[in-house]
């Protein structure tokens, strides 16, 4: 081969290199370009990511402090019924003692009735009370005077008295 031919061979190489290089240059920056596009819609993609998962965090510390209010409500409620079902208690209890205390007092002013009757009994004269004390075992006396026949007594200011309370003229 011929000297001129060599150099032409080797200018067309030194051509074909420098496109090449020349290429790879050009491409190497459109390359370097779409990389820093990939990470960056990469990061856009965690950025978004993260922005989701921040949304669903507040999500979560929302609905777990309406389950705090709501536990507080309920142990609220639950404390006021607690307190409504101690003061009704206590007020049966009052009621308890009021029942007690008005039977005794009940009981107290029947036997004080009972007493006056037969203190009545004794001062009239036209009571029999021999024969009532042998009968009083049988019978129950009646609690009120409406069924008590009016048997006089007397008044000594104004002279026989009923026990229904008319004076007797005769």
């Amino acid at each position: 081969m011929d000297t001129s031919t060599l150099i032409w061979i080797i200018v067309g190489i030194a051509i074909v290199l420098a496109i090449v290089l020349v290429a790879l240059l050009v491409t190497a920056r459109g390359r370097r370009e779409r990389r820093r596009e990939h990470q960056h819609d990469r990061a856009e993609k965690l950025r978004a990511d993260a922005r989701e998962t921040e949304i669903e965090a507040r999500e979560h510390e929302a609905e777990a402090a309406r389950a705090r209010a709501d536990a507080a409500a309920a142990a609220a409620e639950a404390e006021a019924a607690r307190a409504r079902a101690a003061e009704a208690s206590v007020q049966s209890e009052k009621r308890a003692g009021t029942i007690d205390d008005h039977r005794s007092d009940a009981e107290r002013l029947r036997a004080e009735q009972a007493e006056t009757l037969r203190k009545a009994d004794a001062v009239d004269p036209y009571v029999d009370t021999a024969n009532e004390r042998a009968h009083a075992d049988d019978t129950v006396r009646p609690r009120d005077d409406t069924d008590v026949d009016a048997v006089s007594t007397t008044d000594a200011a104004d002279g026989p008295v009923s026990r229904d309370g008319r004076t007797e003229r005769g």
